[in-house]
C-alpha cells in the first residue's frame, strides 16, 4: 500500500465530505419532488377573488380566510386585460399598510409599487437602479408607481420626491 500524502488526505477528506453534504440534498430533492406530484387541486377562482376582494378592506376577514387556506397568500386574480391582482396588490393600491405589512410577514412577494406604498425608498431605488425599466411599472388595474406611492400618505413623500426626480408623474 502507497503512502498517503497531505495532499492525498486533504483531497479525499474533502471529496468525502462533499458526498455527505451533497446526499441530504439528493433525498430532500427527491421527497419535494414527490410532495409536488401530491399537491391537490388548484385554488377555486371564486375563492381566489373573494379574498383578494377582501385584501382592499378586511383584515379580519383576510386573516381567517388565511388561517383555513393558507395557500391563498400568493394567489392571483386575473381580472383580464392583463390586469392581474393578489392580495398583496390589492393593500398596495389602496393604501393599507396594516395589511400589506401583515401579508408581507407571512411571505407574499413584495413588489415594487407595494415598496412605494410603504415608503421604503432605498428599495424603490434598487428596484430602479438595477432595472430602470421599473420606473414604469404598474400594479394591479395598471395602476402607476407613482399613484401607489401617494396611496401611502406621509410616509411615502421621499418616495414620491424620488419619482418625480426621474420625471415621473401620476
Amino acid at each position: 500500500m502507497k503512502n498517503q500524502t497531505r495532499r492525498d488526505f486533504i483531497i479525499r477528506s474533502s471529496l468525502g465530505a462533499t458526498g455527505l453534504i451533497l446526499l441530504p440534498g439528493i433525498s430532500t430533492s427527491q421527497t419535494l419532488s414527490k410532495q409536488n406530484q401530491d399537491k391537490g387541486p388548484p385554488i377555486e377562482i371564486s375563492l381566489v377573488k373573494e379574498f383578494v376582494g377582501a385584501a382592499h378592506k378586511d383584515m379580519a376577514k383576510v386573516k381567517t380566510m388565511l388561517e383555513v387556506n393558507p395557500d391563498l397568500l400568493n394567489s392571483v386574480n386575473n381580472l383580464g386585460g392583463w390586469d392581474w391582482e393578489d392580495a398583496l396588490g390589492a393593500a398596495g393600491h389602496v393604501g393599507n399598510p396594516e395589511l400589506a405589512n401583515f401579508l408581507l410577514e407571512r411571505g407574499a412577494r413584495m413588489t415594487i409599487c407595494v415598496a412605494a406604498m410603504l415608503g421604503k425608498t432605498e428599495l424603490v431605488k434598487s428596484f430602479i437602479l438595477n432595472f430602470s425599466f421599473m420606473k414604469d411599472a404598474v400594479g394591479p388595474h395598471k395602476i402607476s408607481l407613482m399613484r401607489h406611492a401617494k396611496a401611502g400618505g406621509e410616509k411615502s413623500l421621499e418616495v414620491i420626491d424620488y419619482l418625480k426626480s426621474l420625471g415621473l408623474k401620476e
